[in-house]
Formats: structure tokens, C-alpha cells, sequence
């Protein structure tokens, strides 16, 4: 986990040379991170803004060895993903989780029946894990009301597993540290710093926190920036366009407006792609779209073509709910780092990555985040082959198959927490699922009064804040609320209620003058609007739905 001075120690090891600096803090940078750290690499990850601001907070949050894939015969990468879903499964249960996927196919449907038992069949024996199998109209309606069974052929039911895609990588990212990694967030990439021979030789970056310009030397610059690798390459001075990026949106109800219990696989009405539904503690997660995404890349958002397709989607697999645009808590897009391979449709273009060296800096693009462990043994084993001979043959083997992530607890843990502290059964739930094995310290330590919401009808109490600020690389207001409680993305409304209560919490804890926490409060409040269903759109968002 961080510690409190983990800023602090990482601006301190700037005097001495690193064996990487890993530019970028999504799962595939902190996946990086925690390789090379475990090998015994003297490495340093620099990101421009949080722990998963970017791809890694906003990806559709599942652990799958990607059923599609199959269809597009691209066998190694399911394998591949199947064998690392059961790996996360296994290590860190605390974070990753299985989920039952439901598949209703009815007469006519396009793909028809057998393909996809065909499908499935060749999923299953990718792993080790359950086989699919059929459920019934009762256990359907039982675990997904309001599916139509009308002219219902068949309900086939398969295994994944979902995840919370920034709390699984600051849980990388974290693991990293306990292994001698060190991290900086919110600085600014300004150049390269060149050697004799042209190479690049280590960074120039600007302290966002402080405005202090620093220097890092290095053997090796590793560019994990994900659809960021070509900004970060053109402005080390190289040219030419390696990725082409996607855009993937999301939609986001409560679970009273969509209340199953199992996540459901159904075809679009529009163009038969696969549509999804999934639960999670917080709400239902609809998605996703796969489209060439056209000009910036710090704030993307879904288009209102994406959120009426998905919607129509919405309202096809459950008709009898009468979902409306009202209905839509919130809407996020993520950007994938695709290759580009010249693929005229971005659902045909692969999702493997590639990695390649240019005058010192390693770059590596593409993947899922289910593949972040295999991706970055092979980015540092090629790393360790561009290390002087002296450092390379320093390092150990990669170790991370056999290394869980984050803070492991119990499964009890909630029930724990509830008995021995007295928390309230919701609050408990909450520490246990966002803290995981820091929860029972957070709990321990704590004044009733952190122990109790900070706001009716949410399960967020200061004790959890406090515990974030200490143990997980919080700078900013905006960084609690939407990468660690995660309110942000399951009930932007809530979240700007919240904001102007947690924000004295954090001065506490981080020195802030009531100037500060209001400029917080305003930045955090802007930073909602990508994420809430108006401002998904481009208009302020309120307290409402979609109009």
C-alpha cells in the first residue's frame, strides 16, 4: 500500500540514476511498476494526472477472456485472458470477483443458437473454470426480471468476473510500492533529456503540486501512456502515428431501475454487437460502444448518438421496466489504446499489444485490462534487454503470477467489521469493499463520529476518507470521488453532494486552507461533469437525468 510520505520518498530518490522511468499510471504502467520493482529494478512511474485517470477509471470493468474474440479466431488472447481471469480470481479475491453472464437467444436471432452454443463450448475450454450451461424461464425471470420470454428459445449461462477498474490498479500500483517502487502524480512531462549518442537519458518534469521543475535520469524510458503514447512521443521529438484510439461509453442506473442479479448479453436491436448489463453493489453498468475516437483525449465523453443506441438497448432487453433518458444516473467514455492496424471498424482491430524501442524509449500500446500482468513481463522483459549488462544482470525473474495486489482481507470482512467495531451494516459493507485489508485498520482507529455517513443516504463516513488520504495516493478532491469511493461514476449527483463535506476532511489530513478546499470543491465539481448524463452531452449537468 502508500504510504502517507509517498510523495515525499519518491522526490527523494530523484538524485540517483533509475533503471526505468515508467511514464503513465494505468494498469499498464502500474503493471510495469510492480514487475520491475519485484525484479529489483530501480524504477520511477510519472503520470500526469491520478492513479487511473485516464482508460483504467472508465473501461467496462470486467475480467473476461473476451467471448467475441473468438469469434474473430484470435484464440491466443482469449487463452491468453482466460488463464488471467482465473489468476486474479485466485490471488486477489478481494478485488476481482465472478460474475454469472446470461445469454437469451431467441428464434431468429442473428447469431442463431448453435453458433453461439459452438461459442461458448470453445470458451469452455479455455480454463479451468465452470462450463456454460442452460437456465430455464423461472430462473431466468428470478435473475434478470423483465427480460422477454416470448419467442425465448433458449437462456445459456456462462462465467467472468468484474472488477473496479481503478481500485484493482491503484491496488497495483500499491503493491508496487511495498516492492521499492516509487511514484509521482500530477506532473508534467516538459522534455527528454538527451545523451552524447541522441538517446534519451531521462525526463524533465514540472510538479503540478508545487510548480518545481525536477530532473530524473534513467537507463530506459518506458512510455505506458495507453491512447497517450503518441502525445508523449511527439513531444520527446519523435514522429509519425503508432495508435489509433476507440471510444468505448457506458451508461450507469440504479439498482432498483434494473434489478438483476446476474449480468445479462444480448444483441444491440440496432446492429446485433454485443450489449451488456452488470450488476455491481453500486448500480448497473450498460455498455458499450466501439468507436474511432476523433479529437481530445483528456476528457472524453459519450456522443448523444452513443447514449440513444445504448438506451435503445436498454429499453429492448427490458421492456417492461419503462426505462426513459431520466432514468440514466450517469455516462462515461473511455479511450482504448488501439494499434493501428488500418482497420476500417475498431470492433475488428486488434486488441493484443505491441512494443517497440525508439532512441531509448520503449513504448507499448494495445491489450485489455485483463491482460495487464502478461503485458508487463514482456515490456520489462524487453526492458531488462536495452539495461546496461551491469543492471540487467541484476534482475530477478517476474514474480507477479504468484503475487496478490492491493490489501487481501476475508470474505467475512464486512460481517467482521460490523460486529466487532459496531458500524452500521452499509458503512461496514462499504470500508470492506473500497478498503479491502485496510478497512479493519481505518475501522479500528477511528471516532464514532468517522464511522457515520457524511451524508444521508450514502455509505461514505470520514474514517474511509482518511484512509484513501493515508494509504492510497490521494492529491486532489476529485481523486477520492472518483477513483476510490468511486461516487463519481455510480451517482454523480451524490457525488457533488459529497463534495463540499469530504473536502474539509482531506484539509485535515493534507493541510488545506478553506481557500484551497473550495477551489477543490470546483474542481472536483468540473471534473463530474464528464461523468454525469448531462454533462456527458455537453450541456451542466443538474440533478437530474437526461432531459
Amino acid at each position: 500500500m502508500f504510504t502517507p510520505d509517498w510523495r515525499r520518498k519518491a522526490l527523494s530518490a530523484l538524485g540517483e540514476t533509475f533503471d526505468l522511468i515508467v511514464v503513465g499510471g494505468g494498469i499498464t504502467g502500474c503493471g510495469i511498476l510492480l514487475d520491475a520493482a519485484q525484479r529489483g529494478l530501480r524504477v520511477l512511474l510519472l503520470e500526469k494526472d491520478d492513479i487511473a485517470s485516464g482508460t483504467s477509471s472508465r473501461s467496462s470493468k470486467l475480467i473476461h477472456g473476451g467471448l467475441r474474440y473468438l469469434k474473430q479466431m484470435r484464440i491466443h488472447l482469449t487463452r491468453q485472458a482466460s488463464k488471467e481471469r482465473e489468476l486474479m480470481l485466485s490471488l486477489s479475491p478481494h478485488l476481482v470477483h465472478p460474475v454469472q453472464f446470461l445469454y437469451p437467444i431467441y428464434f431468429g436471432d442473428r447469431p442463431p443458437v448453435w453458433q453461439v452454443e459452438v461459442g461458448l463450448w470453445m470458451y469452455d475450454r479455455m480454463t479451468k473454470g465452470p462450463r456454460h450451461s442452460r437456465v430455464d424461464v423461472l430462473e431466468l425471470a428470478k435473475l434478470a426480471p423483465g427480460v422477454p420470454t416470448e419467442d425465448l428459445d433458449r437462456t445459456l449461462t456462462y462465467k467472468d468476473a468484474r472488477t473496479d477498474d481503478a481500485l484493482l490498479t491503484l491496488g497495483v500500483a500499491g503493491t508496487a510500492c511495498d516492492h521499492g517502487g516509487f511514484v509521482l502524480t500530477r506532473v508534467l512531462i516538459e522534455e527528454g533529456l538527451r545523451d552524447v549518442g541522441g538517446r534519451l537519458s531521462g525526463l524533465r518534469f514540472r510538479d503540478l503540486e508545487t510548480d518545481q521543475v525536477h530532473t530524473a535520469e534513467a537507463h530506459l524510458v518506458v512510455n505506458a501512456t495507453g491512447a497517450w503514447v503518441d502525445v508523449l512521443r511527439h513531444r520527446l521529438g519523435l514522429a509519425g502515428e503508432r495508435v489509433r484510439p476507440s471510444r468505448g461509453s457506458h451508461l450507469v442506473f440504479a439498482a432498483d431501475r434494473l434489478p438483476i442479479r446476474a449480468a445479462v448479453t444480448i444483441p444491440s436491436p440496432d446492429d446485433r454487437r454485443p450489449v451488456f448489463f452488470i450488476p455491481h453493489p453500486e448500480g448497473v453498468l450498460a455498455g458499450t460502444t466501439d468507436l474511432f475516437h476523433e479529437g481530445g483525449l483528456d476528457d472524453p465523453r459519450p456522443s448523444p448518438d452513443e447514449v440513444a443506441y445504448l438506451l435503445r438497448a436498454v429499453q429492448s432487453t427490458f421492456p417492461g421496466q419503462g426505462i426513459t433518458a431520466r432514468d440514466v444516473r450517469g455516462a462515461f467514455a473511455g479511450v482504448r489504446p488501439i494499434v493501428d492496424t488500418l482497420a476500417e471498424d475498431p470492433s475488428e482491430a486488434t486488441r493484443e499489444e505491441e512494443i517497440w524501442e525508439e532512441e531509448g524509449l520503449l513504448s507499448i500500446a494495445g491489450g485489455k485490462l485483463t491482460t495487464w500482468r502478461p503485458m508487463a513481463e514482456l515490456a520489462v522483459d524487453r526492458a531488462v534487454d536495452l539495461l546496461p549488462p551491469e543492471r540487467a544482470g541484476l534482475a530477478r525473474p517476474c514474480a507477479t503470477a504468484r503475487t496478490p495486489v492491493g490489501a487481501p482481507a476475508p470474505a467475512d470482512l464486512a460481517q467482521q467489521l460490523a460486529a466487532a467495531q459496531r458500524i452500521e451494516p452499509a458503512i461496514a459493507s462499504a470500508l470492506a469493499r473500497r478498503l479491502s485489508g485496510i478497512a479493519s485498520l481505518a475501522a479500528t482507529n477511528a471516532a464514532p463520529s468517522d464511522l457515520r455517513p457524511l451524508l444521508d443516504g450514502t455509505d461514505l463516513c470520514a474514517a474511509e476518507v482518511r484512509a484513501h488520504v493515508r494509504h492510497g495516493a490521494v492529491a486532489r478532491l476529485e481523486d477520492l470521488l472518483l477513483r476510490r469511493a468511486r461516487f463519481g461514476l455510480w451517482n454523480p449527483a451524490a457525488a457533488r453532494d459529497l463534495a463540499p463535506l469530504v473536502a474539509p476532511v482531506l484539509g485535515e489530513e493534507l493541510g488545506w486552507d478553506g481557500q484551497r478546499q473550495e477551489r477543490e470543491v470546483e474542481a472536483a465539481n468540473l471534473a463530474l461533469d464528464a461523468w454525469s448524463p448531462l454533462g456527458a452531452l455537453g450541456e451542466r449537468p443538474g440533478t437530474g437525468g437526461l432531459a
